[in-house]
């Protein structure tokens, strides 16, 4: 049975990739207090408490791990406040540096390393081009600085252990992440493309993005960045349409870009009147098949036909 350390596993991807990896792992869930964790874990997965000030510590947990997988960070969503965008970086970069120096210290046989990463690393600047793992990185943008930071922590492991970097998508699931927030209005009559509807989404669907990370674990051949989203993404304003139908619902109300930027400020900007059409061209090279190659066949998934979510 192989050991993995999860940064991160308490939370939505973390919990999904533990159910996808099963039996045949186990797991040591990294928590600030794990005793006051709202969800449950899985009977192969221990909750263990992070020691920023003791790294010692961990050093035992490493020493067993057959892997590390770092998807750990403030969420994104919400608005941009200054607290919360210290929080942003902060929370990623102090967790990197953590697991840097524990490598360091432990005598131990870490075969890979995992390290969540996001699409804005791109930039959100290139929107009238197919963008895969061969593009330049972005230079400009909250997002972009902190996702090139986040993955440019991790260099020194590069030439130690296989270190992959995941550069994940809108992950669509009925319950979490994006999409509810997504389908809300529509349960009131009131969706519609948001801002300009020409900005791309690119989008995957929460079992492909496990699978694929578990592709990435097992395959021992994979190393450095590959794009996590489906190979069609789709304009905001297509995205809107189908969704509505999935819904059973209208989407003909236009959420203007001003009144976006009011309520979520800068974020509005780089998340949701921006986009990139990216292509996860280093996952199909390798032989990686996605179950769900269309927004069609991800919302016909989630929400069945013409189902309302609860």
């Amino acid at each position: 049975m192989k050991n993995i350390v999860i940064f991160g596993g308490s939370g939505f991807i973390g919990r999904h990739l533990m159910n996808e990896l099963g039996k045949d792992y186990q797991f040591l869930v990294l928590s600030r207090d794990p005793a006051k964790l709202t969800v449950e874990l899985p009977a192969n997965a221990e909750a263990i408490k992070i020691s920023f000030s003791n790294r010692n510590k961990l050093i035992p947990y490493f020493e067993q791990a057959d892997g590390i997988v770092n998807l750990a960070g403030e969420n994104v969503s919400g608005r941009w406040t200054e607290d919360k965008m210290r929080e942003i970086e902060y929370s990623r970069m102090k967790i990197d540096r953590l697991i840097l120096n524990t490598f360091e210290m432990a005598r131990h046989n870490i075969r890979f390393v995992i390290q969540g990463s996001g699409m804005g690393v791109y930039g959100f600047s290139r929107n009238k081009m197919e963008i895969d793992e061969d593009a330049k990185l972005g230079r400009h943008g909250f997002l972009t600085k902190i996702g090139y930071a986040h993955e440019k922590s991790m260099r020194p492991l590069q030439d130690k252990t296989r270190l992959v970097y995941i550069r994940t998508g809108i992950v669509l699931d009925g319950k979490e992440g994006a999409l509810p927030k997504m389908a809300k209005p529509f349960n009131f009559k009131l969706g519609g493309p948001l801002g300009s509807g020409k900005q791309w989404n690119s989008w995957i669907h929460i079992k492909d993005e496990v699978r694929a990370i578990r592709f990435l674990i097992e395959n021992e051949t994979s190393k450095g960045a590959y794009n996590l989203t489906a190979p069609n993404a789709v304009r905001q304003a297509e995205f809107a349409q189908l969704l509505g139908e999935a819904l059973g619902k209208p989407s003909f109300l236009r959420k203007p870009s001003f009144l976006l930027r009011m309520m979520l400020g800068k974020m509005a900007d780089e998340l949701i009147l921006r986009g990139l059409n990216i292509k996860p061209k280093r996952l199909l090279e390798e032989g990686f098949t996605f179950n769900f190659n269309t927004l069609e066949e991800a919302l016909l998934d989630i929400y069945g036909s013409h189902s309302t979510p609860k």
